[in-house]
């Protein structure tokens, strides 16, 4: 009886939460277009729009450690600086965007100004004006409902590691209900939506294929790169679960084809939603 109320409740309010992502968005725009071809979330906004936006990589675009410049992607690079885990100075990968390239240029591609670091978004007191107010303590389709599509989420993981991610609308707004997700799904349609670049094993097995058939095995695919994740969803409601490129146990629901990722922020130290300047 309960799951049956949820749904009803679910869907005497679709009306009124959906829409709100199809107004004119570049950043939306941009930040999907780094997808990969066919991905649902890129579908089915050019569905919902009319637009054409269409995926710059076929593949996606991947991560590489501390990449920020997009006229590389896809070139072969060593890393100039190693990563905690996978990327070492001795070894050629494919170069991507990190975390803080692939927002910075969404929204650049968007017309937007270049947002400082991470580091800065979240201590400078100068950079508090962009906060977005009263979304410290919400969750789910309360904090969806304070945010507009391509405010940016900084997080800060502890000591010197930083994250950062673009807000990407919900389920709802993507023409998903009831009858179209998974039942698990279905308590979170509203939950926010990230846009990010970020570990990813379907990244990793894509471009280990793409290396093997187009390049050399001395190059090394990318641990990662920009998908689509669900925020504040309790790891317990997700039923599948694989290792990423680091062995590590990640959640996920199917979506259409799609393994859409959990996103837990629950053991971060700091985080701030913030809505960036037009230039």
């Amino acid at each position: 009886m309960r799951k049956i109320g949820i749904c009803v409740v679910i869907l005497c309010l679709l009306p009124m939460m959906a829409g709100a992502v199809w107004e004119d968005n570049a950043i939306l725009a941009s930040a999907l277009s780094m997808l990969e071809t066919g991905n649902p979330f890129l579908v089915r906004y050019n569905q919902m729009t009319g637009k054409h936006v269409e995926a710059r990589f076929p593949l996606g675009c991947p991560y590489f450690w501390g990449g920020r410049d997009a006229s590389r992607i896809l070139e072969t690079m060593r890393p100039w600086q190693a990563s905690p885990s996978y990327y070492r100075t001795d070894r050629s990968y494919l170069y991507g965007l990190d975390c803080t390239g692939f927002t910075r240029w969404a929204l650049e591609n968007a017309g937007y100004a270049t947002h400082p670091s991470n580091s800065d978004m979240l201590y400078l007191p100068e950079n508090a004006v962009y906060a977005i107010p009263d979304t410290d303590n919400l969750k789910g389709e309360e904090l969806s409902q304070k945010l507009l599509p391509g405010d940016l989420l900084f997080l800060c993981h502890g000591g010197r590691s930083y994250h950062v991610a673009l807000f990407a609308g919900t389920l709802l707004d993507y023409g998903y209900r009831v009858d179209t997700v998974p039942p698990e799904l279905i308590p979170y349609l509203a939950y926010p939506l990230l846009i990010h670049s970020t570990v990813s094993s379907d990244y990793y097995e894509r471009y280990e294929t793409y290396i093997e058939d187009t390049l050399d095995w001395r190059v090394y695919p990318p641990d990662g790169g920009v998908i689509v994740s669900i925020l504040g969803v309790p790891r317990t409601a997700a039923i599948r679960h694989m290792l990423s490129p680091l062995d590590d146990e990640m959640d996920y629901f199917l979506l259409d084809g799609y393994k859409l990722m959990l996103y837990d922020d629950s053991r971060d130290e700091k985080r701030m939603w913030a809505r960036w300047r037009v230039v």
